[in-house]
């Protein structure tokens, strides 16, 4: 089905434009070729407080203004001279310009010009061979559409190529230490530092008590390292009893007045003798030793862990490598999964987004978009901008048009349409019939669609001194996306006066209520600006 509701617009009782206008425009000229000038004169009656515009040219800007030359004064009228040129072969409409005379507001007529190219006399000309036709030379933005393929398919390959190329990498052998050993090897780099002979006391007490509290958290698993001396003589004592650990009471002792002194240089600024100092540290190593002896005096030796590992082989021998004609084949199905669903993700996208379009809850959900269009201006809310499009006018409109511009959004077969439509007449009409020309609409849609309309409503509105009109109907047609036949539902804003028409279109199907409601947020967020 053809897009064909910009036949919509009629225009009714065109009558001349009656009154005087103390503003004219004149031209030496109509008609140009290209380069050529225009000699676009506008003449004031009067001559005080009078503000000529900046000159508006033609909507498609294919009209340039070369020059703007002072204004000037003669009796009883003022004239501004513009000059005017095109480098675009076509026919341009110069709109309507505004002059203020004595803060009133005045506008020009519109003037229709034609720009032509310049003929050559092919008998005089001498003649040449036609050329073939030279190549434009390729730049970025034509393979701009194959970069997210490319990356694709340099990640598909370097995906494959690390698999199938690495190499495995050797496990790192991570060499464990007794907490013991580690323990003595604190002791020894204490030894190394000479806090003592430095008279760094606090932080040699420090670092001992340190080493015997990390000995027994990770040996014993007490959180030594965080609880005070009292709380750690207790829980080793609570350990000691439950777990059969074997710590002697004198080990306990020990630690506990070795603890006990530390806090006191720590915390009391205690300043012992070196000789209890030393005491002190050979007290530790003790503690070390007995500690670890009691904690794994049951724990098999040596010889016993090397049967006991070889005894576990024998039963669960290890496993062979599996081939890797496996892994390659998993590979390639994966790469041409991947490629099946891009192109049919893309494909589907380029069918939905050309043909098909978003369904009505998909448009309720997405952000919307809050566009202005044409001249005079329409202000709307939309799930997507609108998109311009040309139209062809009717012979009896091409003389009365100025500016003319239309944007729809959607299609017919995607189950919902909107379009927005607005004119500026060249002259200003006497009249405009609304109630006819609405009508009129309606039945140029059924000579020119195949429609039958029913439930046909039609209201009064108002907007910024704008009269219009709603006009809503029921149609039925064959949806050619189901090939069914569908009701439809069309709701049509009309709001003109003798200067411009302005125009919204909205087609949903009628039994689809998000649609209706996607309609009625359209409807509801137009504005008109004059």
């Amino acid at each position: 089905m053809k897009k064909l509701f910009f036949y919509s617009i009629l225009f009714i009782g065109f009558l001349s434009y009656a009154q005087e206008n103390p503003v004219t425009i004149s031209v030496d000229t109509t008609s140009i070729r290209i380069g050529e000038q225009i000699h676009y004169k506008i003449t004031v009656k009067g001559k005080n407080n009078i503000v000529f515009p900046t000159i508006k040219l033609d909507s498609l800007k294919k009209v340039e203004l070369v020059e703007a030359l002072p204004t000037d004064t003669l009796k009883n009228q003022l004239e501004k001279k513009y000059l005017l040129t095109s480098f675009d072969s076509g026919v341009y409409v110069i709109p309507q310009q505004q002059i203020i005379i004595n803060n009133a507001k005045y506008l020009t007529d519109s003037l229709l010009i034609n720009v032509a190219t310049v003929k050559v006399d092919t008998l005089k000309q001498k003649m040449f061979e036609i050329k073939a036709v030279k190549s434009e030379p390729k730049i970025f933005d034509d393979y701009k559409h194959l970069l997210w393929w490319l990356l694709i398919i340099l990640a598909i390959i370097g995906v494959a190529l690390y698999f199938i190329l690495r190499k495995k990498k050797e496990k790192e052998i991570v060499v464990y230490v007794a907490p013991i050993q580690e323990a003595f090897q604190r002791l020894k780099e204490l030894d190394e530092k000479q806090l003592l002979q430095q008279n760094k006391v606090k932080i040699y007490y420090s670092e001992l008590t340190d080493i015997v509290r990390t000995y027994i958290e990770k040996d014993i698993n007490i959180p030594a390292l965080e609880s005070t001396t009292n709380e750690l003589i207790e829980t080793i004592n609570d350990f000691n009893e439950s777990s059969n650990l074997g710590i002697s009471k004198e080990t306990i002792q020990q630690l506990k007045r070795v603890l006990q002194s530390a806090d006191l240089v720590k915390f009391a600024k205690s300043n012992p003798f070196v000789e209890e100092i030393k005491s002190d540290r050979n007290t530790v190593e003790l503690i070390l030793k007995d500690t670890q002896f009691a904690v794994h005096k049951n724990d098999p030796t040596e010889e016993e862990s090397d049967a006991e590992n070889t005894f576990q082989n024998t039963i669960n021998p290890p496993k062979k490598k599996k081939n890797n004609i496996v892994k390659y084949i998993l590979i390639a199905v994966a790469v041409i999964v991947l490629i099946l669903g891009a192109i049919g993700y893309y494909s589907y996208s380029f069918v939905k987004e050309n043909i098909i379009g978003n369904t009505s809850s998909e448009m309720m959900d997405k952000q919307w978009y809050t566009s202005t269009y044409g001249y005079p201006e329409i202000t709307l809310e939309t799930p997507e901008i609108l998109k311009a499009h040309s139209v062809q006018l009717p012979d009896n409109g091409i003389a009365t048009i100025g500016d003319f511009s239309s944007y729809n959004y959607g299609s017919l077969i995607g189950n919902f349409y909107v379009e927005v439509s607005t004119i500026h007449f060249l002259s200003e009409l006497e009249s405009f019939d609304l109630d006819a020309g609405a009508e009129g609409s309606l039945k140029q849609m059924e000579a020119v669609g195949g429609f039958q309309f029913a439930n046909i409503k039609q209201q009064e509105i108002e907007m910024n001194g704008v009269e219009g009109r709603m006009v809503t109907a029921n149609y039925s047609a064959v949806n050619q996306l189901t090939q069914k036949k569908e009701e439809y539902q069309l709701t049509m804003l009309f709001y003109a006066n003798t200067k411009a028409l302005q125009q919204v279109m909205v087609s949903c199907l009628n039994n689809d209520p998000a649609a209706k409601k996607v309609s009625e947020r359209i409807i509801n967020s137009v504005s008109i600006n004059r």
